[in-house]
């Protein structure tokens, strides 16, 4: 594949392609309220993106619980839903299981976390076209894929310690760039499981979850997966 393909490949937080988004048909034996939004999909992509953007609009008051099941997506998309969960007074994530790469991103952006005793996190670098952003940085001579790999790079950093010195506060910088060397995946690879205890031990507020909202994800995966 040539260099101006490469750059014009959509960028995403996970190589992983395809959609199964959920929130249109929850099961029936189970009516959840509207302030609970399941994102139960392989990739969040900007469908995705709009109708989560859609429903989180809706909703009156200042709550909302999001519950994840996804190995990532696209980056405009996953930064567009944690922007937006920024608003919310109370927000919750529930990780039952796994959101890696952009479904860190926004686990990491509700005000309060609650992951299954199985559940893990990851890193959330960018991907650009399969590869780590990182690992195009150095490529010579400069070339198209390089610059677009950086400025991705760049705003993932910034956009992670802003999310984590609100998630930190009071915290050392020596606190702060320990979360941020694991959230960037400076020592691991993208997709390395951040397990609750490794949240906990960085300082991050995290709780168990209920083993029903475990329930909850297994009735998507049944019927869509």
């Amino acid at each position: 594949m040539n260099r101006a393909i490469l750059v014009t490949t959509l960028v995403t937080s996970s190589a992983l392609i395809g959609a199964g988004y959920l929130l249109r048909s929850r099961p029936r034996a189970r009516a959840l309220p509207s302030s609970i939004i399941p994102i139960v999909t392989p990739v969040i992509d900007v469908r995705v993106a709009e109708d989560v953007l859609g429903v989180m609009e809706q909703l009156r008051g200042d709550e909302v619980t999001l519950l994840l099941h996804t190995v990532g997506g696209c980056v405009t998309s996953c930064v567009m839903i944690a922007n937006a969960l920024r608003e919310f007074e109370r927000s919750t994530a529930i990780v039952p299981y796994m959101a890696l790469s952009g479904g860190t991103l926004l686990a990491l952006n509700a005000r309060q976390l609650q992951m299954g005793r199985s559940a893990s996190l990851s890193a959330v670098d960018p991907i650009v076209s399969g590869q780590r952003a990182r690992h195009l940085l150095d490529d010579e001579p400069p070339n198209g894929i390089a610059a677009l790999a950086r400025e991705y790079e760049v705003a993932m950093a910034r956009y992670v310690r802003d999310t984590l010195t609100a998630r930190l506060p009071g915290a050392s910088e020596a606190a702060l760039e320990r979360a941020m060397g694991v959230f960037m995946g400076e020592h691991a690879p993208h997709e390395w499981p951040v397990r609750r205890p490794e949240v906990e031990a960085l300082g991050l507020p995290v709780g168990p979850s209920a083993r029903s909202w475990a329930e909850m994800v297994d009735a998507y995966r049944k019927r869509w997966w």
